[in-house]
């Protein structure tokens, strides 16, 4: 049997920008779910890791965002060199990327009637970077990244997440790889990325500015990114709790782990922006693990609030 595991896991640039800002107990607990996480990539002995992910705006931005794209290339790379010093990487990592089995996905998510975008080489943000970092830190096991917007409306429900999950694992049901899946962003946040809905100022009109013009902005404006991570810091200092919901979160985390799909389904894109955040969308991400796996339910880790990072924190794993 190809698929030899799945995780989903928070990706929060905090955790490796500014990890000990948070509480001793929430790091404790977080980082010791991600060495667990760890050991179970390791067991696993995955030849390809399907990455389920949202874009940053370092591949698409708000005039072109497929609601699902896939990545064909024979490598990727990451993180951009905008984002070195934000997430504390020395140098920009290539990957493989499994170019034969990505097609293979894009062609079964079309034919199965899930319009999937083609992308060529994709750049890693923190989307994977902060779990590749933790979870697989040499960057030896190729990425087929299957993107899922989150960040620009309309986005897809949750049931259809499932579905891409579920299509992408018949998609490599009779490779002859050994296949793991990974989910990954959440839980609740608000983060700073501009959106129609939210107030604005200095730094928000500047990010809407390069989510909409692209990276070509970043001539004009090349500390953007590193603006990003102080901040953050200041959003947490200001906001306090209100960074984030954990009722929300442990609600989530709870009918996930059961594989409640059926309510889970029944969660709209109100509900979670409301609720959850404009970054809470990225439980859809999460769901998709869900539908690669059949619905089944999952080990919970780890949850903690962590509003130091403006983001909830959580580790899910699920046995084979």
């Amino acid at each position: 049997m190809p698929v030899v595991g799945a995780i989903s896991a928070s990706h929060a640039p905090g955790i490796l920008g500014w990890p000990d800002d948070v509480t001793a107990v929430e790091n404790e607990a977080v980082f010791a779910a991600y060495d667990t996480l760890r050991q179970t990539v390791a067991d696993a002995r995955p030849d390809v890791i399907v990455a389920f992910l949202d874009d940053h705006f370092e591949n698409h931005f708000r005039n072109l965002m497929p609601s699902v794209s896939v990545a064909v290339a024979e490598q990727h790379t990451g993180p951009g060199e905008h984002l070195l010093e934000l997430l504390k990487f020395d140098a920009v990592q290539t990957f493989g990327g499994e170019k034969d089995l990505a097609e293979q996905i894009l062609r079964t998510l079309v034919a199965s009637g899930i319009d999937a975008a083609r992308m060529g080489s994709a750049e890693f943000g923190n989307n994977l970077m902060v779990p590749m970092r933790l979870l697989r830190p040499e960057g030896d096991i190729p990425v087929i990244p299957v993107y899922i917007n989150v960040f620009t409306p309309p986005l897809i429900t949750m049931q259809r997440a499932f579905e891409v999950g579920a299509t992408v694992r018949a998609a490599v049901e009779d490779s002859d790889r050994r296949i793991m899946f990974w989910g990954t962003g959440g839980l609740s946040h608000w983060p700073p990325i501009w959106e129609p809905s939210r107030g604005s100022d200095d730094f928000l009109t500047r990010m809407k500015t390069f989510q909409n013009e692209g990276r070509g902005y970043l001539e004009r404006d090349p500390d953007l990114w590193t603006d990003i991570g102080p901040y953050e810091i200041k959003m947490a200092e200001e906001m306090g709790d209100a960074c984030v919901n954990p009722e929300w979160d442990r609600d989530f985390l709870e009918l996930l782990s059961r594989g409640d799909m059926q309510a889970l389904f029944t969660w709209t894109y109100d509900d979670i922006e409301k609720q959850g955040g404009h970054g809470g969308h990225e439980i859809l991400n999460w769901m998709a693990v869900a539908g690669a796996m059949g619905g089944a339910g999952c080990e919970v880790l780890t949850y903690q609030p962590t509003p130091a990072w403006i983001c909830g924190t959580g580790a899910v794993r699920y046995t084979v």
